[in-house]
């Protein structure tokens, strides 16, 4: 039995209808986001809100707990960071002390992964195991280097290969804006810089695979506390 003309017309239209009805399923099925994923996520020291209460530990950081955060320097020993397991003037300079868990800084833990929790929590949803690295204390110094390479970290992330682990960056401003000059951490997520909250007991968090850096300081000294929050790989 034959096909008229119009039964292949309508066959021809049966099939493009199958074919855009498969497409707007498969755009309706896009999943929506779950979660609103910011650059970063802070607690700000400038906002009274941010504090914690008596007997409670989250949040931004007071005066005296940045002092008691810096005077870990003087129990630890300082080192040189690297970059790529060297040592790279050019890249990175700055002095850090390795700051690990003890009963002493127990607070200090335990603040930082209910920060992170809840910041995860809220904004991010990745799964991570928590702070699986020792605390890096930095302080970059206008007096220190070589006369040619200022104190900074140029423009890098801290997700790659050798550091895949990483997934929550966070950094703690320990000094007050107006004791220093440059030396600002400062994060990429277009052309230019995200304008970040710097009162003395901030902590900044942001994902690992966001692009930032330290610019060069230029007067006086900026302490700062950062670490990771690592998990499972990227799916």
């Amino acid at each position: 039995m034959g096909v008229n003309w119009l039964d292949k017309r309508t066959a021809v239209e049966v099939v493009i209808f199958r074919f855009l009805e498969v497409r707007l399923k498969m755009f309706w099925m896009y999943p929506t986001p779950k979660f609103h994923q910011v650059t970063y996520a802070s607690y700000d020291a400038s906002k009274a809100s941010h504090f914690c209460k008596p007997g409670e530990n989250w949040g931004a950081f007071t005066a005296q707990e940045c002092d008691s955060i810096i005077a870990l320097s003087k129990v630890f020993e300082s080192r040189r960071p690297t970059v790529d397991g060297k040592y790279q003037p050019k890249r990175r300079q700055v002095r850090a002390w390795k700051v690990d868990y003890s009963e002493e800084s127990r607070w200090l833990w335990e603040r930082l992964s209910n920060n992170i929790n809840y910041a995860n929590n809220q904004w991010w949803n990745f799964d991570i195991y928590g702070i699986l690295e020792s605390l890096h204390l930095l302080c970059y110094d206008a007096s220190h280097g070589d006369g040619k390479n200022k104190d900074r970290y140029v423009k890098h992330i801290d997700y790659n290969q050798t550091t895949q682990n990483r997934k929550i960056t966070f950094s703690i401003q320990l000094s007050d804006p107006e004791d220093y000059e440059g030396g600002n951490l400062r994060l990429y997520a277009g052309k230019e810089p995200e304008i970040l909250p710097n009162s003395r007991g901030t902590m900044i968090m942001f994902p690992s695979f966001i692009l930032h850096e330290v610019v060069p300081i230029v007067r006086g000294k900026r302490w700062a506390l950062v670490c990771w929050a690592s998990g499972p790989n990227f799916r």
